[in-house]
């Protein structure tokens, strides 16, 4: 758990959801509909906080689409587009989830953006004064490396190696490796720097044979199933953050904060209706390319895939709502 002071969030009322979401009359039909029709059939309301949820530790005061909209955040145009996944670390572990299949899945979050995976660095390509970064967590025994450091590493390889890449829009790195963001702090899932469009997140912990990860066998169908739905839900979370995004706290949502396993596991691997109507502005000029029953379609095959069952009833769903009016 993130070590941290008590200082609990409100939750808001229904009235606070309308003004969340804001005025719909303008948006096209699209995402009008989706953010208006059968939200009370589709979406739960932000679940009553159990002793040492993450709002019971951390102020939370809500995002509205119009202070979204407010602020200074990083919009994708034209080539300006690609969002990049730098491994740190191996991914060889029998245990460690596909890439490959995270970046095709995430890439359904984040329409006219591209994801495209880096080739794979290693902990000691950091300089000796990032490395002093690292450190043995007190419980689980296993080393842990601070994000401050891992994000200066990563942008220090922007402005060296990719100094003229103007396809860039956010770098995300990932990690096998277990992760911290201060002294204070047991670990954190992962952190993204907004200002200098850099996340990192780790996959350790989605992991429930952590921290004994290596004495391990290989993982159950059921276990591979829980390690990606969580590897999932932590890296788009990730990446939103660096479109700008705070928490939601306005229905249970893939962007409410999580302080544990049983947070993350409690959270949809989709947006609600205030959070969908965010990305659909993040998209700038792109948002021409955000069509959301194409989304859920896409959504709804990586599901069938991926043996995600919760997730692919609710896209299910959804998407017999939304077609349906949309024949009425």
């Amino acid at each position: 758990m993130c070590a941290c002071s008590n200082r609990g969030s409100s939750l808001p009322k229904d009235s606070q959801h309308v003004k969340a979401l804001g005025d719909t009359d303008k948006l096209n039909d699209d995402i009008r509909r989706a953010v208006t029709i059968g939200i009370d059939e589709c979406f739960l309301t932000f679940p009553k906080p159990k002793r040492g949820d993450w709002v019971t530790l951390h102020k939370e005061e809500g995002q509205t689409v119009q202070e979204f909209e407010r602020t200074k955040r990083t919009v994708p145009h034209s080539s300006h587009k690609t969002i990049y996944i730098q491994p740190i670390g191996p991914f060889d572990h029998p245990r460690a989830p596909s890439l490959e299949a995270i970046s095709e899945f995430s890439s359904n979050y984040f329409p006219g953006c591209e994801l495209e995976i880096l080739p794979q660095i290693e902990f000691s390509d950091f300089s000796k004064h990032l490395q002093t970064g690292k450190r043995i967590n007190k419980y689980s025994k296993q080393p842990q490396y601070l994000t401050g450091f891992i994000i200066g590493h990563l942008k220090k390889m922007k402005r060296r190696e990719r100094k003229n890449d103007r396809r860039e829009l956010f770098c995300i790195g990932v990690t096998m490796a277990d992760i911290y963001p201060e002294a204070s702090w047991n670990f954190v899932y992962g952190l993204a720097s907004i200002d200098d469009g850099i996340g990192i997140y780790s996959f350790a912990r989605l992991d429930p044979a952590f921290p004994d990860i290596e004495a391990a066998g290989p993982c159950t169908d059921e276990e591979r199933t829980l390690i990606f739905r969580r590897a999932i839900g932590v890296f788009v979370h990730e990446v939103i953050h660096l479109f700008g995004f705070e928490h939601c706290i306005y229905y249970s949502c893939l962007m409410n904060g999580a302080e544990s396993e049983e947070e993350i596991d409690r959270q949809p691997l989709y947006l609600c209706p205030v959070c969908l109507r965010k990305m659909y502005s993040a998209m700038g000029k792109e948002k021409q390319h955000f069509n959301v029953i194409e989304m859920y379609t896409k959504m709804l095959d990586g599901c069938k895939r991926l043996n995600l069952k919760d997730e692919l009833q609710w896209y299910k769903n959804r998407l017999n709502i939304l077609n349906r009016t949309a024949d009425n």
